[in-house]
């Protein structure tokens, strides 16, 4: 057994922000008297736009907020949203929310949605395909894309773990009608809370913009729609903003432990997904896939003897969860990944000795044969 006199390695801590820099942006805004729908909240907008691409950016509180606000802009009471097996639970909660049924295709070998799965999950309701970036690697823009232009559908990305990321053509935020990214504190930014909607139609960003600040356009009080509140503080934003500059010495970072992982691991009976060739990846989780499901506890009661922090990813599978209602299309490999997987710590206060020590504690189990 390793040494655990070394203290515990947290499977996330947020990366650092310069703290000074945003006290003096909090007095600036609290002298202010404006707290909301700020200077602030405008600029995090635009310095997220280089990231994204050309679409409208609209902060919100929270990325499961804008999930619902991204699907109401496309709603149609009682129909279908495609969406995958393997995936945080608020993908499909989103959908319920929006007054729609999510319908689970399954997906490929790295967890992404399968293109042909979805393409075997369409039926007459269907109206959207929800693809999910699963750890920050991009899902499969060109074969999702090619099935909703097939079956006239909207594509939208749950983009939460992306920022960052790119296909080989164009920034993860660019592919989809619709794509909805978490700024959140175990994501690349990693503030308090917040997330924002990239759209790529100029209708849909004008009813998301809309449903945002409660269904009417700022300055009138004509209710347009239904909306709710899902404004972004100023402080959010401000602590975005000092974070942004940051954002690619972070995904270099959690890239270099990527690949030291994966050389430390070489030769194990376990796969470390990732992004497809030419494309980035944000990596905002390192995924394991272990060969045998039957490895995976005892794997993960000595991480924990060696004082590595993990996490199962995500176990039970979207049709297995206990308050889960649509509709079943396939979901085999879901689940055969949903037992088989877990992350590793990642983030951007891990030292040359915590990823040492994460390596050697993976390749250490004895279990391993």
């Amino acid at each position: 057994m390793i040494s655990t006199a070394a203290p515990p390695i947290p499977f996330h801590v947020p990366d650092e922000l310069d703290i000074e820099g945003f006290v003096e942006d909090a007095r600036t805004i609290l002298t202010s008297g404006r707290l909301s729908l700020g200077p602030f909240v405008e600029r995090v907008e635009a310095g997220l736009a280089p990231w994204v691409g050309p679409g409208r950016v609209t902060a919100v509180s929270n990325c499961s907020d804008g999930l619902i606000a991204a699907l109401w802009a496309i709603r149609d009471p009682g129909a279908e949203v495609i969406v995958p097996g393997l995936t945080y639970l608020a993908t499909a909660q989103a959908v319920v929310w929006a007054g729609m049924t999510p319908v689970v295709a399954d997906v490929d070998g790295r967890g992404l949605l399968d293109p042909a799965a979805a393409d075997a999950a369409v039926g007459p309701r269907t109206r959207a395909i929800l693809g999910v970036h699963l750890a920050g690697h991009p899902a499969d823009r060109a074969g999702l894309r090619a099935v909703a232009d097939r079956h006239g559908l909207a594509l939208l990305f749950d983009s939460a773990h992306a920022l960052g990321a790119r296909w080989v053509d164009r920034p993860v935020g660019a592919g989809g009608d619709v794509e909805v990214f978490s700024i959140g504190p175990t994501k690349q930014l990693g503030v308090n809370e917040g997330g924002f909607i990239v759209a790529n139609d100029t209708a849909l960003g004008e009813r998301i913009a809309r449903f945002a600040t409660q269904g009417h356009r700022l300055g009138e009080l004509d209710m347009l729609g239904m909306g709710m509140n899902l404004r972004m503080p100023e402080l959010t934003a401000a602590m975005a903003l000092r974070a942004l500059p940051e954002l690619d010495r972070r995904l270099a970072a959690r890239a270099v432990v990527d690949a030291r992982y994966r050389h430390a691991w070489e030769g194990l009976p376990l796969r470390l997904p990732g992004p497809a060739a030419g494309e980035r990846s944000a990596y905002k989780d390192e995924l394991v896939f272990v060969d045998d499901a039957s490895v995976r506890p005892p794997l993960l009661e000595h991480l924990a003897g060696a004082g590595v922090g993990t996490r199962p990813y995500y176990e039970p599978a979207i049709p297995d969860l206990t308050a889960f209602s649509g509709r079943v299309a396939s979901a085999d490999r879901s689940r055969d990944i949903a037992r088989r997987s877990f992350a590793v710590p990642i983030h951007g206060r891990l030292s040359d000795a915590d990823v040492e020590r994460v390596a050697a504690a993976m390749r250490s189990f004895p279990g391993w044969s």
